[in-house]
């Protein structure tokens, strides 16, 4: 039987059947559900010829493995570097991101509410514990820029209530505010970058999951395909899948998402069971359409805080790569990609939603009327996971899921399998996948899924 099983064909587990084959070990199997690997970060094209990604992924680490990791499988050539172009829509205007650095594009009413805020909110006790991230936005950022753009943009990403979030995933993921350096920029007007991508990467052919199909042929015949587990006897040490075949394993890597995963245990104690369900998640509608023409905009993407829209981001996919639209002919052609999450806590609206979002891209003009007999493509892909909740009470739960997972030879890692959102990029997943292996081989640290 394989020593190493593997369930999930994304970032982590072919992070980690990658780091197999590179240490030597070739007893390993990968199971994965669907006809096509990359979780995710995988990406379809369609009956028009243009490519879709789940989601607006981009490339960017600081984890040396994982670039040198990218360079073997894409090579220089096969790696696009962008400048990253991102805005937020507020009202009539587009305001550069980071918000709050650059209040100076606001209307006068606006940006004054938003420098008052800033200056109150230095009167809180800065070392308070706030209970939830809804708490902490209001102290960090004041009253003016939560109520202008954290709030409202916040609630449409998660569609959860941010009174039921920590705050400590916080990390590179939020711009926190520098009030000084707000103050500066609103009287003296400028651009200024933020964050880890200020330059990114991306596939120069086949969308996000060109990365990942290079992998392949590095695994040999080590994937299986359409393979959906049930249960996982975790004492017997099976996984019994849809088709009714069964894998026997020694470690059990799983990156399904973790409440579904302890769904699926045959054993479980009532505990884990019950600290699965405190685990909170959004889907995700992603609506792709494609247009005869060229790119309205250089832009990469665009937030969207305005509740009325019905997605939260935009991104102009053609703009990452010219393979991404028919005949890589970007000066014919262009494509569009608008996120929505939903929940429990916040449904879709109702109605037929791609023309929802077709209308909604009309309303913010990105695109005019006279645009809408260029459409040719409108492509949906609905994900049934989207982000794992940093809810206030998630470690908690992890805990007594982890421990009780790995005293059986289980790791859950990944965006989901962690479900930990701060190491959910392509980066941070591959390097859960990496380091696993490592610590099944000569017990090295675990130091992204530790953070």
């Amino acid at each position: 039987m394989p020593r190493i099983a593997i369930l999930g064909g994304g970032p982590t587990g072919l992070g980690a059947a990658y780091r197999l084959r590179e240490r030597g070990v070739d007893d390993f199997e990968v199971f994965e559900r669907a006809g096509q690997i990359g979780g995710l970060a995988t990406s379809f094209q369609d009956a028009k010829g243009y490519t879709w990604d789940v989601s607006g992924h981009i490339i960017f680490s600081g984890y040396p493995y994982f670039n040198q990791f990218l360079e073997k499988m894409l090579g220089k050539e096969g790696i696009r570097r962008i400048d990253r172009e991102s805005w937020i829509k507020f009202e009539d205007r587009y305001v550069r991101y980071p918000f709050q650095n650059h209040l100076s594009s606001l209307p006068e009413r606006a940006m004054l509410e938003c420098l008052i805020g800033l200056v109150e909110s230095q009167t809180i006790d800065r070392d308070r514990a706030f209970r939830n991230f809804e708490e902490w936005v209001f102290a960090k950022f004041g009253a003016g820029v939560s109520k202008h753009f954290m709030i409202p943009y916040n609630e449409k990403v998660w569609s959860t209530p941010l009174s039921q979030m920590g705050f400590y995933w916080i990390a590179e993921r939020v711009a926190v505010v520098d009030w000084k350096k707000a103050l500066e920029t609103a009287l003296l007007p400028k651009i200024v970058d933020w964050g880890p991508n200020a330059t990114f990467g991306y596939p120069a052919t086949r969308g996000t999951v060109g990365l990942w199909l290079a992998v392949l042929p590095y695994l040999g015949d080590r994937v299986r395909y359409r393979k959906r587990a049930v249960c996982v006897d975790e004492d017997e040490r099976e996984i019994r899948f849809s088709d009714g075949s069964t894998a026997r394993y020694e470690k059990l890597l799983t990156t399904l998402p973790l409440e579904a995963f302890v769904t699926r245990l045959a054993r479980a104690p009532e505990s884990v069971r019950a600290a699965s369900k405190k685990l909170l998640f959004n889907r995700l509608f992603t609506v792709g359409v494609g247009l005869k023409r060229p790119s309205p905009s250089t832009k990469n993407w665009i937030y969207f805080p305005n509740p009325k829209t019905p997605f939260y981001r935009m991104t102009y996919l053609s703009n990452y790569s010219p393979d991404i639209v028919p005949g890589g002919d970007t000066s014919r052609y262009c494509s569009l990609l608008m996120e929505t999450t939903y929940s429990r806590f916040r449904p879709l609206p109702a109605g037929d939603f791609a023309k929802s979002v077709v209308n909604g891209l009309v309303d913010e003009e990105i695109l005019q009327p006279a645009d809408l007999p260029a459409i040719e493509s409108v492509y949906l892909i609905h994900a049934a996971h989207a982000y794992p909740i940093p809810s206030v009470d998630r470690d908690e739960a992890l805990e007594t899921i982890q421990s009780y997972l790995e005293s059986k030879e289980i790791y859950s890692r990944g965006r989901f399998g962690s479900w930990k959102y701060e190491i959910g990029n392509q980066d941070h997943s591959l390097m859960q996948g990496k380091e696993v292996v490592d610590r099944w081989l000569d017990g090295s640290a675990e130091k992204v899924f530790r953070s």
